[in-house]
């Protein structure tokens, strides 16, 4: 399946921002951080927070009844400062095989502007999930192989944070390095973006340089915040978006 829709990324702009709707965000309304946002001068801002799943399965993101009040938030500040900024509305979010039509209804939902995968865990099968292993020596393979399938959908504009998968790896080496190449090359294959994540270079292990050294010229990357709070993403500003 082909995107119908590319994500217009333009640089200076406020990427990957959560509210406290994830339940691990500073409480903070989401006017405050597009006013926040103006005063920094950034020419966008781009909510992008974890997405719930239908029943509320999993924690650390909204409940799926507060999705429809996120995106009517979001509405109205697009519409109350469309002459100060640009404001966008997304969904971080793991990519799941059993729950592939539930991203299709996510696509298409009206207020929805982008889809970013976010693979925190995944898969194994229907019900479980990566999470409860004991052993995560070889997680970075099924959290690859996870972002691979959710790409090939042509459902997602973004990959979040894609080298944070190698977070427990103790060298980057042959695996490593082929895991890393299925990511990129779907991800460059697909005009999807890889991001690359100011709260993973703030973190250890969490950033990778050896995954960024692996992309062509062509492959799409843009600067995200993952700003859980109006501090972090000011710093983030200054840290990454502001050079």
């Amino acid at each position: 399946m082909k995107k119908t829709q590319v994500y217009d990324y333009t640089g200076k702009e406020l990427f990957h921002i959560h509210t406290h709707r994830c339940k691990h965000a500073s409480y903070e309304a989401d006017v405050e951080y597009v006013e926040k946002a103006i005063e920094l001068g950034a020419r966008k801002i781009v909510f992008t927070d974890h997405a719930p799943f239908p029943g509320n399965p999993f924690g650390n993101r909204m409940d799926i009844e507060e999705l429809p009040e996120y995106i009517d938030s979001l509405a109205e500040l697009k519409n109350t400062y469309k002459k100060k900024i640009e404001v966008r509305c997304g969904l971080e979010i793991e990519y799941l095989p059993s729950f592939c039509d539930y991203y299709l209804n996510l696509k298409k939902m009206d207020g929805i502007d982008l889809l970013m995968i976010g693979q925190h865990f995944f898969e194994h099968y229907e019900g479980n999930y990566s999470f409860s292993d004991e052993d995560k020596t070889n997680e970075f393979i099924g959290l690859c192989e996870s972002m691979v399938q959710g790409i090939n959908t042509g459902l997602f504009d973004v990959v979040a944070h894609p080298d944070r998968a190698f977070r427990r790896c103790r060298q980057f080496g042959h695996r490593e390095i082929e895991a890393a190449k299925s990511v990129i090359w779907a991800a460059v294959s697909n005009g999807v973006y890889l991001e690359k994540n100011y709260s993973s270079m703030c973190r250890k292990n969490q950033y990778k340089e050896e995954f960024w050294a692996l992309l062509p010229a062509k492959a799409m990357v843009l600067n995200g915040l993952d700003a859980h709070s109006i501090d972090e993403m000011k710093k983030g500003y200054n840290g990454v978006v502001v050079e």
